[in-house]
Parts: structure tokens; sequence; C-alpha cells
């Protein structure tokens, strides 16, 4: 448990972590302060879910160097200390709202990341196993980290498959904070979810994995041949799909 020392005029307050159980009571608070403030919604929330990598052609960094540095920007974006420096010392309808209240900013903003993950993770499709998506994901990673290649040296195709494997990188940073939710978090969110929908931050609202989805990725070609020589009858089997993995054809760099 992570401690941190509020306002002067409130004694040291404990901040929820995401794999906490946040409470009924705990709840109620937030609302409350949420209540004081003059849109009743939490004020502009910084974007904990960064976009996929976009590297530029002339990056001569090595693509394993530009994995390692993806992972740790994407690991700053969920540090408390950033978001409260986003949120800075002027807002001072917040603050006098979290003095009423007797909650601290940075309290504030780890019940809003717990109930915001929670509210994520109940936007997930059922297919959208977490566990699955970081092994196979890790997996893309550490090849990604063997590649001593300069990103500016590949050809179009090759910089074009590579940064479809890093869009694992921020997959698998996204999978690995949403399931560490409770399911008591999930549930809680549920039973709320009216109330918790107009206050929470538009980014916890949908799918989390669907701007990083890849159709051809999650389903392959969806046709299989029933007889050999035949295809009067096709039908999709998604345990028998092809899922493919070659390069674009070079050729048609030719075409103009």
């Amino acid at each position: 448990m992570n401690l941190a020392c509020s306002d002067s005029s409130l004694d040291y307050t404990e901040l929820k972590q995401i794999n906490e159980k946040v409470t009924e009571s705990e709840l109620k608070k937030y609302l409350k302060v949420i209540g004081l403030l003059p849109q009743k919604k939490v004020p502009p929330f910084p974007s904990v879910y960064a976009p996929a990598p976009s590297w530029s052609h002339i990056r001569s960094l090595p693509i394993e160097d530009l994995v390692n540095s993806e992972q740790i920007n994407l690991s700053q974006l969920w540090e408390i200390e950033r978001i409260s420096d986003h949120f800075g010392n002027r807002n001072r309808t917040l603050k006098k709202a979290l003095h009423r209240r007797e909650m601290s900013k940075d309290q504030f903003i780890s019940i809003t990341m717990a109930l915001g993950l929670a509210a994520s993770r109940h936007q997930l499709r059922e297919d959208q196993n977490l566990e699955a998506i970081m092994q196979k994901g890790n997996k893309v990673i550490h090849q990604l980290q063997l590649d001593k290649r300069p990103f500016s040296s590949l050809s179009l195709e090759e910089r074009h498959r590579t940064l479809n494997e890093a869009m694992w990188i921020a997959r698998v940073n996204r999978a690995e904070h949403l399931i560490q939710i409770p399911p008591e978090n999930v549930n809680l969110v549920k039973t709320h979810w009216d109330e918790l929908k107009e206050v929470l931050p538009a980014e916890f609202l949908k799918n989390p994995l669907e701007d990083l989805s890849d159709p051809l990725e999650e389903h392959g070609i969806p046709f299989t041949i029933d007889e050999i020589d035949s295809n009067d009858r096709l039908q999709w089997t998604s345990t028998e799909a092809i899922i493919g993995t070659d390069p674009p054809d070079p050729k048609l760099d030719e075409i103009k």
C-alpha cells in the first residue's frame, strides 16, 4: 500500500491500488466529491492508454532499443505523480471539494483509476482473454527485443510488419493492468453503471483493446473449403481459420 501526503489540512491518506477492492462507502464518498464539482464529472484526465507505436522511418535506433523505450514510456503513463501534475494545483473547485470530503488529490486519482479500469474491463468482449493476449504478446515482444537492426534500415514492408508486431507492446501493457482488477470492482461498476458512466473519463467507457484490434490477427481468413476443387460451399470456421503472416508482395512497389 502506498502512502501519500495530502494537503496540509489532511493527514496521510492511503492510495487505492488497482488490484484492491473499492468499497461501497469509498464509492459513495467519491461520488460526493464529484457531486460538488460544477460539471459533476471527473475533471479532464490524462490518458493512461497509449496508442500503438508509430516510429518514424528515419529512426536509426535498433528495434530492440525502440521497444525498450516504448515500454518505459508506457509504464510512466500509470504513475499517480504524472497524473497529479497534470491536474495541477490551480483547480480550486476540485481542491475545495476534496477538502470538504477529506480526500487528497492523489487519493481521488487512485480511486478514479481503480474504478476506470474496472469500467474498462466491463467493456471487454467475452472472447478477449487477457491471459492469452499477454502470453502471445510477450512472445512477439521478445522477438522484437532480439532484433538489432536499425529501424531506418528496414524496407517499407519490413517497417509495416514491425510496427504491426509492435502494437503488441500497447496491448500487453493494457492487459497487464486490466487483469489486476478484482471481480468485486467490476461488479461494483456494473451495479452503479448508470451513475459512473456519467462521471468517469470517456477513455474508460469503451473497449480498451478496440483501437488496437487487428481483424486478421483476431479472426484470420474466414473461409474453409469443404471439398477438394470445390468452392460451392464456403463456411467460416474460427478454429480452422488461416491467419496470414506473409509481408506484402514487393512487386506492388513497382506499380505507380
